[in-house]
């Protein structure tokens, strides 16, 4: 039992259960009292309260995480300081992160894969607009929120892409959290400039979300190695291999948006998540046109949206998982 497990925070959040660790933050399981509801508190790690700079960080951090207010986003109810530890107190979201996702498939559907790119290209147009950069894009942090049907699956239920811990990264990153500038656990997914310590922009998050998609198409990020470091310094100077070495059923045109995302020098990817997401758009169409009975309708063929709606959202399992 973890010695958080049972305690109450601000009067009013009673800990129950702990459902998820990481390498700067543990996430509990938590009941609101006064709003009779199930939310997700998480605890940064290591953040000396002495530091007065990092704590303000992570306040700062946090309210501009709140204020992100988007359907693809987790959302931030509360900042909460007390005893010496601080925590964020956010949606609980009941259903598998995209990690879990692809160790059970392993290699998703080129339909899903887009679908969940998708998503997370429509919250970083928000993110980046507002100058905001994500940093850890990883498919830890891409949640698999419940819609459709209850229990329903890949043809009558639905997922919402949910993507979670805006902030933490630099926040981790400034505190003196992170090993060689390298965010521990992450590196698989580490941009080039980020992995060589330089400024991070807009491409650097598009770049994250590249490796993504190739490990949700090929069912393992495209560099590997026995250290964080080694990975890293593959993503600075390594060519990744070939997407359709791994899954030859992966379409060209799915590969080649996935090469581009994985250039190394930023101005040679997209310049936009928006841009992004219209070829992303461009290659789902194309690929539920070539897959569509020739009687059926489109929207037979290709019902859902791709912005989350009130019809529910994306073409995801939902077998429990726990955030």
């Amino acid at each position: 039992m973890n010695q958080l497990e049972g305690t109450i925070i601000a009067g009013r959040y009673e800990i129950r259960e702990h459902i998820a660790s990481g390498g700067m933050a543990s996430v509990f399981k938590t009941w609101d009292r006064r709003v009779e509801r199930i939310v997700a508190i998480k605890v940064l790690r290591s953040l000396d309260k002495n530091d007065l700079k990092a704590v303000e960080r992570f306040r700062r951090e946090a309210r501009a995480a709140a204020a992100l207010a988007h359907p693809n986003a987790v959302t931030i109810y509360d900042f909460v300081e007390e005893a010496g530890q601080y925590f964020l107190v956010m949606e609980y979201i009941q259903g598998p992160t995209l990690k879990q996702l692809i160790g059970q498939r392993r290699q998703l559907q080129p339909r899903e894969a887009l679908e969940v790119a998708i998503q997370v290209c429509a919250v970083l147009q928000v993110a980046h607009a507002r100058k905001y950069i994500h940093r850890d894009i990883k498919p830890q942090n891409i949640m698999l929120a419940r819609g459709g049907a209850p229990g329903g699956g890949l043809s009558d239920g639905g997922a919402w892409v949910k993507l979670t811990d805006f902030g933490i990264v630099r926040v981790a990153e400034e505190a003196g959290l992170t090993n060689s500038g390298i965010v521990l656990g992450t590196a698989d997914y580490l941009s080039p400039e980020q992995a060589r310590g330089e400024t991070l922009t807009a491409p650097s998050d598009l770049y994250s979300l590249g490796v993504v998609m190739f490990e949700m198409l090929a069912g393992q990020p495209p560099f590997g190695g026995p250290t964080a470091v080694s990975i890293a310094m593959q993503h600075a100077t390594a060519t990744p291999p070939p997407l359709r070495k791994f899954n030859p059923n992966v379409p060209s045109a799915v590969e080649q948006v996935v090469a581009r995302s994985l250039q190394k020098e930023p101005e040679d990817r997209f310049t936009s998540a928006l841009e992004m997401q219209q070829v992303l758009r461009s290659c789902a169409k194309e690929l539920a046109r070539k897959q569509a009975p020739i009687a059926a309708q489109p929207s037979q063929a290709y019902p859902h949206q791709y912005a989350p709606s009130a019809d529910g959202q994306g073409q995801f399992p939902t077998n429990r998982g726990q955030y």
